[in-house]
């Protein structure tokens, strides 16, 4: 085997080329919303050598997956109907500053 066979399949390359896939992807991708393949990829890295990264990683996946209502808990004050078309919205009153 040659040395750059094992270079190649080494830890040190996986992070260099970790490295340079976020280089390209910083000027390729701009303003793109979700997680970059470099950041997952150190992310999977990260979670090889450390034994609480995995549980974090699925719990981010989790809490991706949740709806966060701003109203969650509060009584409902407006009521959609999708099977009858009919939607109720009760507006509170403002508040007259005194």
């Amino acid at each position: 085997m040659s040395l750059g066979y094992l270079f190649a399949m080494s830890l040190p390359a996986l992070v260099a080329a970790l490295f340079v896939l976020a280089v390209v992807e910083r000027f390729v991708r701009g303003k793109k919303k979700g997680t970059p393949m470099s950041a997952a990829g150190i992310g999977e890295l990260g979670a090889t050598f450390e034994a609480g990264k995995r549980e974090e990683i699925e719990f981010r996946k989790e809490e991706r997956l949740l709806r966060d209502d701003e109203g969650d808990g509060a009584p409902p004050r407006s009521r959609v109907d999708l099977d009858g078309g009919r939607a109720v919205l009760n507006v509170p009153a403002q508040r007259q500053p005194s």
